[in-house]
């Protein structure tokens, strides 16, 4: 008989979300949005304003939007990636809602440079979330796990 022990696939096992790189990934993308708004509003002297809401889309509302919608993802990974196939399936999930995040500036009313700007930023923040928190999901440990094969 012969004994061997394998690593288990990736994609058949759970995974769990390390909260240091987690929590990078959130601060990454609140420095990447606040990067495009700085370099939007100071060095192209756009407005960055939602016409329908008559507000500004300033440093608060931009933080606040990449920690919510971060945290919120973190959650959501936190739980799906506990099941085989999981961080896929959330992956597949986050790309899904940041596209579809794409619709609110256009629906709001921007148009020109602020909407180029406002797409590039829901674009940028978004995939450094997805990229981010998918790499802080590590693999469960596959202790106590082996595969035998019999050999004759």
């Amino acid at each position: 008989m012969h004994s061997t022990s394998t690593t288990p696939d990736t994609a058949s096992i759970g995974h769990r979300v390390r909260p240091g790189p987690a929590v990078a990934a959130l601060g990454a993308a609140v420095a990447v949005g606040l990067l495009v708004r700085g370099a939007a509003t100071a060095l192209g002297g756009l407005p960055l304003e939602v016409p329908g809401a008559g507000q500004s889309v300033g440093p608060g509302s931009v933080t606040a939007a990449a920690l919510l919608g971060g945290a919120a993802a973190w959650l959501l990974l936190a739980l799906l990636g506990r099941r085989p196939g999981g961080r896929a399936r959330w992956t597949r999930l986050g790309i899904l809602v940041l596209v579809l995040s794409l619709i609110g500036p256009v629906v709001s009313g921007a148009a020109g440079g602020v909407l180029l700007v406002l797409e590039g930023m829901h674009l940028l923040v978004g995939t450094v979330l997805i990229l981010g928190l998918r790499r802080s999901a590590v693999p469960r440990s596959a202790a106590g796990r082996t595969v035998t094969a019999e050999a004759s």
